[in-house]
């Protein structure tokens, strides 16, 4: 009896006249090696900020020079970030299936919201000690609102590499198609999804609805969105409750 006939069947390496071989960068999911370096470009950009931090309180009294020097380069730091996931994102691209893409993207982004809420909040106090009757605050608070931006936005770029190639290869895998406008709907929903990428919140959005089309890491999805607003919404309740009970209590 053959093999055959015992139900087993045997895989030909060589692709069959008339067929087309499996591709390399089959999606098998589960977790990525690319992932690893999302964690670890993740833990760069949070590490820099202290490091500038420490290495500017032992400058500032004796390296003048050194300090101007080291606030230069922490505003590209995070652009060696993106060079390098740049660089990642044309090898692989093709290898490896778009969905990896996509969480390593995820990584990133979603990791970077805390990283963005308190250079926001550092922003929003910069601006409003403009107004304030300390002169010397005109000055020095849009240079450093300036460092800010620029910073947050060359971070913000850290993932876009990742998110480009992905709305490269679903256009061309006809993810977005639609009935209406076929291949063409996919192409311009990955042309304005890589716009996105070069805009604060726009680049989340875009993501998010990468992942409910792809319907992958949505619960992950669905946490980050809620719990900012749950921890939102228990600040504001403490705080209340704190104010009425000073207010008992005098």
């Amino acid at each position: 009896m053959s093999y055959q006939q015992q139900g087993y069947q045997i895989q030909n390496p060589y692709p069959v006249q008339g067929q087309s071989p499996v591709p390399a960068g089959e999606f098998k999911g589960g977790f990525h090696p690319l992932y690893i370096w999302s964690i670890v470009s993740l833990v760069l950009t949070y590490s820099y900020v202290f490091i500038f931090a420490l290495m500017s309180n032992l400058l500032r009294d004796t390296y003048l020079e050194g300090l101007s020097v080291l606030q230069t380069a922490a505003l590209f730091f995070p652009l060696v970030i993106t060079i390098t996931n740049t660089v990642i994102a044309i090898l692989l691209n093709r290898k490896i299936d778009r969905r990896y893409f996509l969480g390593a993207s995820l990584i990133l982004k979603y990791g970077l919201i805390p990283y963005f809420i308190a250079g926001g909040f550092l922003i929003a106090i910069f601006f409003l000690l403009i107004f304030t009757p300390v002169v010397i605050m005109i000055f020095v608070s849009p240079p450093v609102i300036i460092c800010l931006s620029v910073i947050g936005w060359v971070s913000m770029s850290e993932s876009a590499p990742f998110m480009v190639v992905y709305f490269i290869n679903a256009a061309k895998d006809g993810v977005f198609d639609c009935k209406k406008l076929k291949k063409t709907g996919s192409v311009l929903y990955a042309v304005f999804g890589s716009i996105m990428q070069m805009f604060f919140c726009l680049d989340v959005a875009a993501a998010v609805a990468a992942c409910f089309k792809e319907k992958r890491h949505i619960k992950l999805t669905i946490v980050v969105m809620v719990l900012p607003l749950v921890i939102f919404g228990v600040g504001m309740a403490i705080l209340i409750i704190t104010g009425s009970l000073k207010g008992a209590a005098r």
